[in-house]
């Protein structure tokens, strides 16, 4: 069972080496706060006359004490971060990592918020899926079966959607066709590649029309091979024929990257 002692202004702190190091952090910061706030008091006691001489001992004796207990603290962080086999960068850097994905997850928050309206309307599905946030938009909306041209319903919804997808700044967008797997009969589109690409493409192009900045925006097509459902029944390949923006992650920078793709 882990144990936390709290800290007394009188006594040692002795935490359990068990202690989790958040708990810790919040000691040594309370520690190093309240001597912060007995050196204050001790420098307004140096101007005070000879009778408070008595006092400004006991203040000197309780800095000596914290610096003691924040040195302890010190101390058992270290020796946390070595028994779990991390050493104090890589705690900091675990803490960095927290703070890159909650930075992240306000961003698909806001975005999400953004987009209410249409998932409300039925217009659009917003999931996140293989660790991404899709918005996805079924063919049957913006297109005609085989073909690549947006319907005047397909217009309507994209010019909805580009003003909520360009109110995330400075982050990259892919716009993927996808298709079901019944071979392509067209004159105009030779597989299912060559039509989920195109369609691809033909939203990309509208929603840069309504202001989309297309430096953060690209098209793909897989054509019938990233499915949804399930191909052998009608409501499976419908599912497949969808397009779909994809918010795509911003990683940051991996430690180490740098230096393997130099050759170090």
């Amino acid at each position: 069972t882990t144990e936390i002692y709290t800290l007394s202004l009188h006594d040692a702190l002795p935490i359990s080496s068990g202690c989790k190091k958040d708990d810790l952090q919040a000691a040594l910061d309370e520690a190093n706060s309240k001597l912060q706030d007995s050196q204050g008091q001790l420098d307004k006691e140096k101007q005070s006359n000879i009778e408070l001489s008595a006092e400004n001992q006991r203040l000197q004796d309780r800095i000596a004490e914290l610096e003691e207990e924040i040195k302890q603290l010190t101390v058992q962080i270290e020796q946390l971060a070595k028994e779990a086999g991390v050493t104090k960068a890589e705690l900091d850097e675990l803490r960095k990592e927290k703070a890159k994905r909650e930075k992240e997850l306000s961003v698909y928050k806001n975005l999400f918020n953004e987009l209410k309206a249409l998932v409300d309307s039925g217009t659009i599905k917003v999931v996140f899926r293989k660790g991404r946030l899709v918005v996805e938009l079924a063919s049957s909306i913006l297109f005609e079966s085989a073909k690549a041209s947006l319907s005047d319903e397909g217009r309507a919804a994209l010019t909805k959607l580009a003003k909520a997808l360009a109110s995330v700044k400075g982050r990259d967008f892919l716009v993927a066709g996808h298709t079901d797997d019944r071979p392509m009969r067209s004159a105009r589109y030779k597989s299912n590649w060559d039509l989920s690409t195109a369609r691809a493409v033909e939203v990309v192009n509208h929603l840069i029309e309504q202001g989309m900045p297309p430096k953060y925006i690209g098209a793909a097509g897989f054509g019938e091979f990233d499915p949804v459902g399930d191909n052998k029944t009608d409501e499976g390949r419908a599912q497949n024929r969808r397009i779909e923006i994809i918010l795509m992650p911003n990683l940051g920078d991996i430690p180490g990257m740098k230096e393997m793709l130099q050759g170090k």
